[in-house]
């Protein structure tokens, strides 16, 4: 029992966590998909190992990258995307302006990714210095939505629909009446669907310094340009001036050795992991004045429902509750 006591105190005592190396690089490596607010089945999955695609919040990035900017021990950012499955476009918004700030404190960004998916790529765009692998590529689609229409499938199986709706772009029953998108919804779905579309490549070519239209050109026409390197989705990226250089993980961490150092000969960059960073930065956060004028921030994500509700979804008495306090 002694000998229990001794060894919790001794872990409790001399396991400080973490360290912030001097002049190291911080890791921006977000996993999954980037939220306002976790839902309790992520929260849960830790304590019971389950399977559930991981969350990391908006919050947390935007607080590592502007404290990051004014920490004399962090030199530069390196973006690791490889793990994030995708963000919505105010969410990429949001994170692309905190990166701009820390360029801004005179720091540099380095990204590197083996391939870009179209969220990952916003955030890569607004590196310094954007590296591709080899056997990479830069996934870029456009914005679009696919539905399903059973009219004639209803048909064949007898089914009758006896529906009830007033205006001409009431869309939501439409599968059920249509095998095709009617040209209401059509216009309507384009309005928003262009909208979004438009500031995700002037954003990316005020990053990248081109012309926005070269991106809908990109998509377009790839079969085309993808013809003219014979295959090679890396070099038609470099062509495209959506990447800056093709570099193996070999040759960007040699090059990060160079810049901040070796760690510990272990053989790679001296360098701090986004949350091991947020650890040790979150005490300083918290020192916040209770009595200094603050902003109430109420997330309302999700189906709203009756009642109280968890994370993750809208309670009509608990979000009720949340706007009284």
């Amino acid at each position: 029992f002694l000998l229990l006591v001794i060894l919790f105190f001794s872990l409790f005592l001399f396991d400080r966590g973490p360290e912030v190396p001097d002049g190291a690089a911080l890791v921006l490596s977000p996993s999954g998909y980037i939220v306002e607010q976790k839902t309790p089945s992520v929260l849960s999955a830790k304590l019971f190992s389950d399977d559930v695609e991981a969350e990391t919040l908006l919050k947390d990035i935007i607080d590592v990258v502007d404290y990051a900017k004014d920490d004399q021990r962090i030199k530069l950012l390196v973006l690791d995307l490889h793990q994030m499955a995708g963000a919505g476009p105010s969410k990429l918004q949001d994170v692309g302006v905190a990166l701009n700030r820390f360029k801004d404190s005179g720091k540099q960004i380095i990204a590197h990714g083996d391939f870009f998916t179209q969220p990952q790529y916003y955030l890569a765009a607004h590196a310094d210095n954007l590296y591709l692998s080899p056997m990479g590529g830069v996934g870029l689609f456009g914005y679009g939505l696919y539905r399903a229409y059973f009219k004639s499938a209803l048909e064949k199986l007898r089914i009758n629909f006896h529906v009830f709706r007033v205006g001409t772009f009431k869309s939501a029953l439409e599968p059920f009446l249509r095998d095709d998108m009617s040209p209401y919804a059509r216009e309507s779905n384009l309005a928003w669907l262009n909208e979004l579309w438009g500031h995700y490549k002037n954003d990316i070519a005020i990053q990248r310094n081109f012309d926005p239209e070269s991106l809908d050109d990109y998509i377009n026409n790839f079969p085309t340009h993808l013809a003219k390197f014979s295959g090679d989705t890396a070099q038609l990226a470099l062509d495209r001036n959506l990447v800056d250089a093709i570099k193996t993980r070999d040759e960007v961490r040699r090059e990060l050795m160079d810049l901040v150092g070796e760690e510990n000969d272990s053989g790679t960059f001296k360098q701090i992991d986004f949350m091991d960073y947020l650890q040790i930065i979150r005490p300083h956060l918290n020192m916040k004045n209770p009595l200094s004028p603050q902003v109430g921030v109420i997330v309302a994500k999700g189906m709203i429902l009756d009642g109280d509700q968890p994370a993750g979804t809208i309670g009509g008495d608990s979000l009720a509750d949340l706007i009284r306090q």
